[in-house]
């Protein structure tokens, strides 16, 4: 039964209705607006929810904390919790993009429709030289780190939950480049004759589907011929320099691979085995960088283009340096490697990643399938 004061009534469709004060109009009259539900109890909650939230929202536009704050208090947190590579990675998408855009907002009235305004925006005219949008993936990892900074303040009680209810761009996924078996005989031939210890890289990662940021931190001493193995144990990469000291934008950062899943052992097959020996004599140094035979090493950015005079030389279409890494996982799959095994060998946290990111069967494999059901 409802109580005498709360605004609480049944109706004649069974349902009660609960009634509160949402806002004033431009008079100061009160603006009222109502909740339903199928028990006094339920709408009485409802309402008591809504009222709380209403009056948390006006206490933190009387604080008047703006968004930038909570990013700040973020980016000190996270210094201390994750990678630098990682860190740095975060600043510089939050300084390009999340701060001039949101940074002057008031935190208790960021919205779900301002994030998803964010996104369209950044899809239509996010590049950073004014010559149009960023790809949809690009998009997505930015709302990925704005979603941790908006969680933030939501634990710290600044920020609305209401904002976490924004949609995600629609996904589009990117044709997987992988070799024709054509090109990979080509390359295969080319790397495995060329004098140089940049081409062997190339038939290395073809063979081993490493990336390009653990095959340029490579030693020497990372291959056991004894126990013909590769050890997997760290990647370089080019970051952007977040000290206050800093002379230059970014620096190189040699660190342990992204996860503990890429940190691996990958057995090696003779023919690598007898291909690593024969280019043995290029080395200066026991503990060399695979790539340089000496203590200097050659940056991914740099070795990205000694690749790609390496396919023009030898004729290829530019593919980019993952499609090696994507064609080794697609003919492990269709040779008859199982999924877990590969994922091991990529260094992924779990099957699932390698079958949806790397494994694609060819036409040919198909139609094998097919075949089977004669």
């Amino acid at each position: 039964m409802a109580k005498h004061g709360e605004n609480i009534k049944k109706r004649k469709d069974g349902r009660y209705e609960a009634r509160y004060i949402k806002s004033k109009d431009a008079t100061g009259n009160a603006v009222w607006a109502s909740v339903y539900g199928k028990t006094y109890r339920e709408v009485k909650e409802k309402r008591e929810d809504i009222l709380t939230q209403k009056k948390i929202s006006e206490v933190l536009k009387i604080n008047n904390v703006l968004f930038v704050d909570i990013i700040e208090a973020f980016l000190i947190q996270e210094k201390f919790r994750v990678k630098e590579s990682t860190y740095a990675h975060y600043k510089n998408i939050i300084n390009a993009h999340i701060l001039p855009a949101l940074g002057k907002y008031q935190s208790a009235t960021l919205s779900s429709v301002d994030i998803e305004n964010f996104a369209y925006r950044k899809l239509v005219e996010g590049r950073l030289d004014g010559t149009g949008g960023l790809s949809n993936k690009s998009v997505k990892d930015m709302l990925s780190i704005l979603k941790l900074i908006l969680k933030y303040g939501i634990d710290k009680s600044l920020i609305n939950e209401e904002v976490l209810q924004f949609s995600l761009p629609r996904s589009t996924k990117n044709k997987i480049q992988i070799l024709k078996k054509d090109d990979v005989a080509t390359l295969t031939h080319y790397t495995l004759k060329s004098d140089s210890l940049y081409a062997f890289g190339v038939y290395l990662c073809l063979y081993t589907g490493i990336r390009i940021g653990e095959l340029c931190a490579l030693r020497w001493n990372d291959i056991n011929i004894e126990t013909r193995t590769l050890h997997i144990n760290k990647t370089m990469s080019r970051i952007y320099d977040t000290s206050q000291n800093a002379t230059q934008k970014t620096k190189i950062i040699i660190d342990s691979p992204k996860t503990l899943s890429s940190d691996r052992l990958i057995p090696l097959p003779d023919f690598l085995i007898k291909a690593i020996k024969e280019k043995q004599h290029y080395i200066k140094y026991e503990d060399a960088y695979f790539l340089t035979g000496s203590y200097e090493y050659i940056e991914p950015r740099t070795y990205y283009a000694k690749y790609k005079k390496i396919l023009d030389e030898c004729g290829l279409y530019p593919y980019s340096f993952h499609a090696l890494r994507h064609t080794f996982a697609t003919h492990c799959i269709e040779i008859g490697f199982d999924p877990k095994t590969l994922s091991e060998l990529l260094g992924h946290s779990n099957v699932k990643v390698t079958l949806e990111r790397y494994v694609h069967p060819s036409l040919e494999l198909k139609r094998s399938y097919m075949e089977l059901l004669a």
